[in-house]
């Protein structure tokens, strides 16, 4: 039975030491500040910070929903920091950004974001249809083709 207290015991502190981890790590990755940390991500950070959703939090757009939502995210930045001593990363930077976060904010049911404008008439239609928010809106968080445009501008004749 005394083995058994241990076990627990044990299993509690393993258990809040990776909770705590990550916590702290959670809220490092959701800061824009950590995000312009990694060189190849800068540009997209300025970008990010020039453009209409300036005050909106990096999370808005690319944290998914649901109950597991905070730990996709915290292993997406994880691997992103792994990529990024790896020195595997491509321009442009592969980032996963939900539709439905778009759409949540632009019909006012996101409440950090209730003064975004209204989706426009139409738009319900084409996202019926399976037309993402990204196909006509591509670079309305911040420019996506950052430092490829500029490779291909180079091989025109």
């Amino acid at each position: 039975m005394q083995s058994f207290k241990k076990s627990i015991i044990l299993m509690g502190l393993v258990f809040l030491v990776i909770y705590i981890v990550y916590r702290f790590s959670y809220a490092w990755f959701c800061n824009p500040s950590s995000c312009v940390k990694c060189h190849e991500v800068e540009p997209y950070v300025v970008s990010w910070d020039e453009s209409p959703h300036s005050t909106v939090d990096c999370r808005a757009c690319h944290e998914g929903r649901g109950p597991f939502h905070r730990l996709d995210f915290t292993v997406r930045g994880i691997r992103d920091i792994g990529i990024h001593f790896k020195g595997t990363y491509s321009f442009p930077m592969k980032s996963v950004v939900y539709d439905s976060n778009c759409i949540n904010c632009h019909v006012g049911d996101f409440k950090p974001e209730l003064e975004a404008p209204t989706m426009p008439k139409g738009h319900a239609k084409l996202i019926k249809n399976g037309v993402g928010c990204n196909n006509c809106h591509r670079d309305t968080g911040h420019k996506n083709g950052l430092l490829v445009d500029v490779k291909f501008e180079s091989l025109e004749p």
